[in-house]
């Protein structure tokens, strides 16, 4: 019995460390920079390398593309289970005077798992969507681009212990910036998420 007890405050002392740390590392580095890992991406794109605007002197002119959101789910990842997320964020350059401003959005990939386990089990769920704005500058037939990736999301985390159910919601609108070369494949990554450029 005391045994019994003891796992049990031990578990439910990890899933406290992992639900309240979400809302603390959940793309919270800002102005990140590139990563020189490159994170598993379960989508297979062909080609990759720098793609030569259709006109090199305003390498920003009607560039789209889609920017793909690599999200860890943290009280997953604790207990073993398939830890991303994903999301895939479509976005356009669009010309407004002499700026070329970045707009586009994209639903995150419902997330739904769960262990089951001799005491009870744990089950997580994550919901979510993004948007994406920022700009495009170009210098010397070059250029780079600077976003602003925003998600609202809602977590639950529902642990059940001997017939006892215990519930811990999260949610919120995290934010991140990244700026990347216009190159087909550029990735820039923090704590527990990574953004991989894809240009049409």
């Amino acid at each position: 019995m005391i045994l019994r007890k003891n796992r049990l405050l031990v578990l439910l002392s990890i899933i406290l460390l992992a639900a309240t740390t979400l809302s603390c590392s959940l793309l919270s580095s800002l102005g990140a920079g590139t990563s020189s890992e490159a994170t598993p991406t379960p989508t297979e794109f062909v080609g990759g390398g720098v793609v030569p605007p259709s006109n090199p002197s305003e390498p920003c002119k009607d560039l789209s593309g889609t920017l793909e959101l690599q999200l860890l789910i943290g009280p997953s990842e604790a207990v073993g289970l398939s830890p991303y997320t994903f999301a895939t964020i479509p976005f356009q350059v669009i010309q407004e005077g002499n700026a070329y401003l970045v707009e586009g959005s994209g639903a995150v990939d419902y997330y739904e798992d769960i262990l089951t386990a001799d005491w009870g089990s744990f089950a997580v769920t994550f919901d979510g969507v993004t948007s994406v704005t920022g700009d495009c500058v170009a210098a010397d037939g070059t250029g780079t681009l600077n976003v602003l990736i925003e998600m609202t999301g809602q977590q639950m985390v529902v642990v059940t212990v001997e017939g006892l159910e215990y519930s811990y919601p999260w949610e919120g609108s995290p934010q991140v910036e990244a700026i990347f070369p216009l190159t087909d494949g550029a990735q820039v990554s923090g704590e527990g998420w990574a953004l991989i450029l894809h240009l049409n």
